[in-house]
């Protein structure tokens, strides 16, 4: 394993059981990595005074587990947007190597609409990605999330309308991407080592390089419009706008934000909803601390704490 800023405790790296499921001792090691990152994100979100919390799968795992959810493989921190901003303002000065700040601003092609933040001695990668999907040669190390949260209009007619065009904007977004490069014609190789060639991104080339477009406005017009009502800050709920996923699993109460409490997450500390009932319940139902076993929403990582990902990048090559 990379060699870490953090100091670990005795034992922590061995292979355990919670839950009935095998926490490895490759898991371990790559939970070590994210806590390190969020030892360091934390350092510089109290720097600057910055307000943060836990959400998604982490939030869960703080409540239900005191730490990581044993078959969890990520960690997930939500910011109001005023605070991310100044984040983003601070970041490349305050995070040093192997640290990195990784946005589409600060690594052009990452395609994420949120930050996060990596080790550059580590790897990352998702696997469906890094098979045949495109051309990503940004930095792909082990990472945490960081998730922006802006404003969710208070009138039906607007949201909807908001909606609508995020989703188009960030379809057309990611399409752009894929199809922006020569890496479309590569073919993929599936198990039976039959190899395919996907036309529909090789159509979609043709067409960007005709249209002239560029995955680079299309970022901004994006942004902008998941932004556009961030001037409003009394409307009830915020919402993770970045992702493509209904708003019922992206949302939440602003209030909320202002009402954090710290909690024990494996031998740190991490910021949580003082109501975190009400979010996890949205987020999991009603039966949110009975623990079920699922597999990581990221489709599968490629995951390596001994070698960078630039190893991997060139392996492929």
């Amino acid at each position: 394993m990379v060699d870490l800023n953090i100091e670990l405790p005795k034992g922590f790296l061995e292979e355990e059981v919670r839950c009935g499921y095998t926490v490895t001792r490759k898991m371990k090691e790559v939970w070590a990595v994210e806590l390190d990152l969020l030892k360091e994100f934390k350092r510089v979100c109290n720097k600057y005074d910055l307000k943060y919390c836990a959400d998604g799968g982490t939030l869960l795992g703080a409540i239900r587990h005191q730490g990581f959810i044993p078959w969890d493989d990520d960690l997930d921190i939500a910011m109001l947007r005023k605070d991310f901003e100044k984040l983003n303002e601070v970041a490349p000065a305050e995070f040093k190597k192997p640290y990195f700040w990784q946005t589409e601003e600060t690594d052009k092609g990452s395609a994420r609409g949120h930050a996060q933040l990596r080790n550059s001695d580590t790897t990352g990668i998702i696997k469906n990605e890094y098979e045949h999907q495109r051309n990503n040669n940004f930095n792909q190390g082990i990472f945490i999330d960081i998730f922006p949260f802006d404003t969710v209009i208070d009138s039906e007619e607007k949201l909807a309308e908001q909606d609508l065009k995020r989703m188009k904007l960030l379809t057309k977004y990611r399409e752009t991407l894929d199809s922006d490069d020569f890496f479309c014609f590569k073919p993929w190789i599936d198990e039976s080592g039959k190899r395919h060639f996907n036309l529909k991104k090789v159509l979609r080339h043709f067409k960007h390089k005709l249209l002239k477009d560029s995955y680079v406005p299309i970022y901004d017009q994006f942004i902008n419009e998941i932004t556009k009502y961030d001037t409003i800050d009394d409307s009830k709920y915020v919402a993770d706008l970045c992702m493509p996923l209904s708003l019922n699993r992206i949302r939440r109460f602003r209030s909320d934000f202002d009402n954090l409490k710290e909690v024990d997450f494996e031998f740190l500390k991490i910021p949580v909803f003082v109501n975190y009932d009400r979010n996890l319940r949205m987020l999991y139902g009603n039966d949110y601390m009975k623990p079920v076993n699922t597999n990581s929403e990221h489709g599968g990582l490629i995951l390596d704490t001994d070698k960078s990902y630039k190893w991997y990048l060139e392996k492929r090559r």
